[in-house]
């Protein structure tokens, strides 16, 4: 099995993205610099490209990622791993704050 390349962070972001025109909403259980993980009713194929979005105080942060792995639960695909396909100083940032607030409980 293969060893992660960065440290995944625990969370419970919300992120929305788009699934046949309709917006879709999952949880991030967990995150790094360079991937999520998301608990979703909806799952897409592995190899999938989609965008991401991160709501914020003053918009949204858009986040390509392609799907690496899909899990399910009681024959339910409702977990998606995703890779970042480009990783953007306000992405960091996010990971960053989530990280040191964890650090300071």
């Amino acid at each position: 099995m293969n060893k992660r390349d960065c440290e995944r962070i625990p969370s419970s972001l919300v992120v929305k993205f788009l699934q046949n025109e309709s917006v879709c909403y999952g949880i991030v259980t967990n995150l790094s610099e360079k991937g999520m993980c998301i608990k979703s009713g909806i799952c897409f194929p592995l190899d999938s490209k989609i965008k991401l979005q991160i709501p914020l105080k003053k918009g949204h942060l858009n986040i390509p990622v392609r799907v690496m792995r899909i899990d399910k639960t009681d024959d339910f695909y409702d977990t998606m791993g995703v890779e970042l396909i480009k990783t953007t100083k306000k992405y960091l940032n996010i990971v960053q704050s989530i990280s040191m607030a964890l650090d300071s409980v």
